[in-house]
């Protein structure tokens, strides 16, 4: 993908909104944006570039996890729990 500039950070937010709604388009996406903000911070973007790629992950990743258990007494802790 290279440096993001701000009409592909556009197109990330765009995909960011459907992906949230749709489970494995957010583990797609959560690659996609990790990677983006990885280059981002190596090319030293702008600030609230880099805090707008952070915030997405930060999002996309609880929606990733939405399944894992996070009951510690649980022996599924920590997967997707077939207790449920």
């Amino acid at each position: 993908m290279g440096y993001v500039n701000e009409a592909d950070l556009a197109k990330l937010e765009a995909e960011f909104a459907v992906s949230r709604k749709e489970k494995m388009l957010a583990y797609k996406m959560l690659e996609k944006v990790a990677k983006a903000l990885f280059e981002a911070e190596a090319a030293s973007a702008d600030a609230s570039l880099i805090d707008r790629l952070d915030m997405m992950q930060m999002v996309l990743t609880e929606v990733a996890k939405e399944n894992v258990c996070s009951n510690a007494k649980c022996p599924h802790y920590n997967k997707k729990c077939k207790m449920r």
